[in-house]
């Protein structure tokens, strides 16, 4: 095993001394828990102890990081990321920081006159309903006016908007039939389209936005993994990601250009909804999931494939009526046949599958299909993966865990949400959402981890763990806090966990002789900090594979 592909080059011996190493690795006959002194060599751990040990078993002439007194741990495991979104600024609207929909808009309109006549006008994921004081999505009219007669298309993440222009170049006039797992907007009295688009309605557009070259892909991937090395992320599993992508991914790799390892749940027909016949998804998966170089940087991890909607937009289906409706549990996108045969087909050819899952009742429903699978005797690539689980029941842990199930959660949500999901779900289902103790206990800790769905959240790790301990929201109040889990446990959730839901336990997550040289230096210690220090820390430096990624005070060169 080695922490460097073809196309990267052996980094010189790196000591670290005289600071905190938290090692995390608790299991093996080396096991320790912290020591003073690390040694890198060849992308690996050659050494951790006390800084003689360390010293003695380092080559002529090492590299020295001297951390004083700061503390060393292995570097964040993002569990569920969209990262690629990170790269997106120079090619895209960014609404970070956007308070007002005029403010929202005159970045549209500033985007658009940088823009060719008939170049697309695309804007990054964001929440206009959550981020703006009008609690609204611009209106077809507004779009319009500031898109200066170049289409516009904004994805919200489960729903997007798009201007006139946009839905005419997509064919789409009020005579288009919504289609299935997905809705038009429409105004209530009228009937013409207000330019919504929720959930697979979105592909009607999507499918005619052009594609990026793979020059301009490169690029954005190569700016996203910078950004996420500054908050010391070293690996992500990437939430929902097209082939294409993942080429782009191993060619950076090989090229020794990666500064992030990349586990992708891929999207086979470019789609979370495929509503392809079953002998195309059979086309589209029979060549089964690939591994590029080592594998070490960049390899398929599974197909992603989305059951409901979400907690903020009331869509989530759940097993009990929502609070605004009693009419109402939430949306099930894909029957139960048809996710069968989607989840049959995919681990016969060797994927393991990773099922968007919010409300209890789409639980149920990919339990079951889950379980089916293993009854008919399907090929076993692996533990099958609940993506976001955020409304997971006792009983359905249970489950999960005689099925071999995993867990990928988001606490995250919790930072800005507790009253959105309040108020369409229910002040119970906001206490108890993203249940980690209860997830943590009874189905254990490496069959859970931790990510954050950024950009819907933010990739800040420090937050992360102030919400997975605290249980407080931005304002300081306590949501669920039962469900609160212990500071080492919320650092393995990010760490060690993370390593085993890409079944890389043994050689990533822990810092232990042989284990990828993949770590962050800390600005403080996240064991012993108070709450509010532990939500200030920072990443000073970052290395992975050896290599220094991230060095915010410029206290080493890599060579």
């Amino acid at each position: 095993m080695t922490g460097t592909s073809a196309g990267h080059r052996v980094p010189r011996d790196l000591v670290l001394r005289g600071g905190k190493v938290l090692t995390l690795d608790l299991v093996g006959p080396t096991a320790t828990a912290t020591a003073t002194a690390l040694l890198l060599r060849g992308g690996e751990v050659a050494a951790v102890g006390d800084e003689r040990q360390v010293l003695d078993a380092a080559g002529p002439e090492p590299r020295v990081l001297d951390l004083r007194g700061r503390t060393v741990m292995p570097g964040f495991v993002d569990a569920h990321c969209h990262f690629e979104e990170a790269g997106m600024d120079g090619d895209t609207v960014s609404f970070r920081g956007a308070t007002t929909m005029a403010e929202a808009l005159e970045r549209v309109r500033t985007t658009a006159r940088s823009l060719d006549t008939d170049a697309w006008v695309r804007g990054q994921i964001w929440n206009p309903v959550l981020q703006l004081e009008e609690g609204r999505v611009p209106t077809l009219a507004e779009l319009d006016a500031v898109g200066g007669g170049r289409p516009v298309y904004l994805p919200m993440g489960h729903s997007a908007c798009a201007n006139s222009a946009a839905l005419r170049l997509a064919g789409i006039d009020e005579t288009t039939p919504d289609p299935d797992g997905g809705r038009l907007g429409r105004d209530p009295g009228s009937g013409t389209l207000t330019g919504y688009l929720w959930e697979e309605a979105q592909n009607l557009v999507a499918r005619v936005v052009p594609e990026w070259t793979e020059q301009e892909r490169a690029g954005q991937l190569l700016t996203a993994m910078k950004v996420l090395n500054g908050w010391g992320i070293t690996s992500v599993v990437a939430g929902a990601m097209h082939p294409r992508d993942v080429a782009v991914l191993g060619r950076l790799a090989r090229e020794g250009r990666s500064t992030l390892r990349v586990a992708a749940m891929v999207l086979p027909s470019g789609e979370l909804i495929p509503s392809v016949s079953e002998p195309e998804w059979e086309s589209l998966v029979k060549a089964g999931p690939r591994r590029y170089g080592d594998g070490t940087w960049v390899r398929d991890l599974g197909i992603k494939l989305q059951l409901d909607g979400g907690m903020t937009l009331g869509t989530a289906a759940t097993r009990k009526p929502h609070l605004t409706d009693s009419a109402y549990a939430g949306d099930l996108l894909i029957d139960r046949s048809r996710l069968a045969m989607l989840v049959s087909r995919a681990r016969q050819r060797g994927w393991r599958v990773g099922v968007h899952v919010v409300g209890d009742a789409a639980i149920d429903l990919a339990l079951d299909v889950f379980a089916e699978a293993r009854t008919a005797g399907a090929a076993d690539p692996g533990p099958d993966i609940l993506i976001h689980a955020s409304l997971m029941q006792e009983d359905q842990m249970e489950r999960a865990r005689v099925l071999g199930v995993m867990v990928t959660a988001q606490a995250p949500f919790l930072w800005r949400n507790r009253d959105a999901i309040a108020a369409r779900m229910g002040p119970d289902r906001a206490e108890s959402a993203v249940p980690l103790r209860s997830m943590t206990d009874v189905m254990g800790i490496d069959r859970v981890s931790a990510g954050t769905d950024f950009p819907i959240n933010d990739l800040n790790p420090f937050k992360n763990l102030y919400a997975m301990t605290t249980r407080r929201d931005r304002q300081g109040r306590t949501v669920g806090g039962g469900q609160a889990v212990g500071r080492e446990e919320a650092l393995r959730l990010y760490t060690t966990s993370g390593a085993a839901h890409t079944g890389e336990e043994r050689t990533k997550g822990a810092l232990r002789v042989g284990a990828l040289a993949d770590l962050v230096v800390l600005d403080g210690d996240p064991l012993a900090a108070d709450p509010e220090t532990l939500l200030a820390l920072n990443a000073d430096v970052t290395v992975v594979g050896g290599h220094i990624v991230f060095d915010r005070h410029g206290e080493l060169t890599d060579d």
